[in-house]
């Protein structure tokens, strides 16, 4: 059996995508009854898990895959779910009527005879996107009910929803932000639509996002809630193995190198395996040699993986924090987490009274739980609770971090 390759940063599919089998399995189980919000942090393969289920639909059921991540408001994201159903010639049909009596489509080829046709798909979506208008919530409403005339089941994919949220609050305010949230439930809980799941994937806390728009989470309490993790220790051993093999052509790989791997890395995360594991067979045909030893392994470690030259790999878990936060909880929030990663580990209490210092009374105690949730939610730390402490929870993100950005301050 061909073994996974290399796809580091990309969607990994076929057999690329290891050992997701019941990660799958569980999302289709779900989706029987309900809706799903899959909860992942950056580069974790939820993008690769979802566009797994889109390729490989399971009883028919029709799959419509969208990454919401560059959408900007509400009238975008209807007129992309429209135009993709748009495809589908029973749908094109059930909604010509409305198209032509509530837009101007006519200017784009509408009247052509079916969606194959059409020049100039971009402007059909700029002339739907335009039709729908200040109107959104309505007629929303009405071009999404018309799912109904579809016989069978559908599934709706969307990656990346809480940033789309998210550019909604930026861009519109939060009204807007909040109507949509409830908007979207509102979609979800349509009598009529019983046969229509989501399934929506979200790399950053939408807990936090729902938080700011005053929703609360009553608005996503219909979905199941299921989290991508990293690869049990066994199933991480095995993904090595099978690197080394397919892509370092390596017949025979000793124990003690994968146990090297596994240490240096800590959590075995699939992204993280890849750019280490990349490291060392360049390092290994660096040196000229067939086989690998653990000094070889620390060398890619220290040069490659957190060299300047793959700072990219990681600088998006720094950066994204200056997205997500106001300049002072951002301060505090990099504060944290530096001091994790430079104790290795430290008690509630103690992170707690950092908090407090660096926070200089103009957040509340409460603050605290929920920037410590967020950052537990997007896997740079994890709570232990039977030593009360906090650690980081891999060792890469923990080294890149000192390497990089061992310099905020109180």
């Amino acid at each position: 059996m061909e073994g996974p390759g290399f796809v580091i940063g990309n969607i990994a599919k076929g057999k690329d995508l290891w050992d997701r089998q019941e990660e799958i399995k569980n999302i289709w189980n779900a989706l029987e009854k309900s809706s799903v919000l899959l909860k992942a942090p950056r580069r974790f393969g939820k993008t690769s898990i979802m566009y797994d289920l889109y390729t490989n639909p399971k009883n028919d059921i029709k799959v419509i895959f969208e990454d919401t991540e560059g959408m900007r408001d509400p009238q975008d994201f209807i007129a992309r779910l429209m135009l993709t159903l748009l495809s589908d010639k029973k749908f094109w049909n059930s909604i010509k009527h409305w198209l032509k009596k509530n837009s101007k489509i006519e200017e784009v080829g509408f009247s052509l005879a079916k969606f194959e046709d059409l020049i100039n798909i971009a402007d059909f979506r700029i002339k739907l996107k335009e039709s729908i208008g200040k109107g959104w919530q309505e007629k929303g409403f009405e071009l999404i009910s018309k799912v109904k005339e579809f016989q069978g089941q559908i599934l709706f994919i969307l990656d990346e929803l809480p940033l789309l949220v998210q550019n909604i609050l930026r861009k519109k305010g939060k009204k807007t932000a909040y109507d949509f949230l409830h908007w979207f439930r509102s979609i979800r809980q349509m009598p009529e639509l019983s046969h229509v799941r989501w399934l929506v994937g979200g790399s950053i806390g939408i807990e936090h996002i729902l938080g700011k728009i005053g929703t609360g989470t009553k608005v996503i309490n219909d979905f199941h809630i299921l989290r991508v993790e990293p690869f049990s220790e066994k199933d991480g051993r095995d993904y090595i193995n099978a690197l080394l093999g397919s892509e370092g052509q390596m017949t025979r790989i000793h124990k003690s190198v994968v146990d090297e791997i596994i240490k240096t890395i800590g959590a075995p995360v699939p992204y993280f395996i890849q750019i280490l594991v990349y490291e060392i067979l360049n390092e290994m045909r660096r040196q000229g040699k067939k086989t690998i030893n653990n000094e070889m392994i620390q060398r890619a470690y220290r040069i490659g993986v957190l060299g300047p030259a793959s700072r990219t790999y990681f600088e998006h878990y720094f950066t994204r924090l200056k997205d997500y936060y106001d300049e002072h909880i951002e301060h505090v929030i990099k504060r944290l987490i530096l001091e994790v990663a430079r104790q290795r580990e430290v008690k509630k209490t103690e992170l707690f009274k950092l908090f407090r210092q660096i926070s200089k009374g103009e957040l509340n105690d409460e603050t605290f739980s929920y920037l410590m949730t967020d950052i537990e939610n997007d896997f740079y730390v994890s709570y232990h609770p039977e030593t009360k402490s906090y650690r980081f929870t891999t060792n890469v993100l923990r080294d890149w971090w000192l390497r990089y950005y061992d310099l905020v301050e109180e």
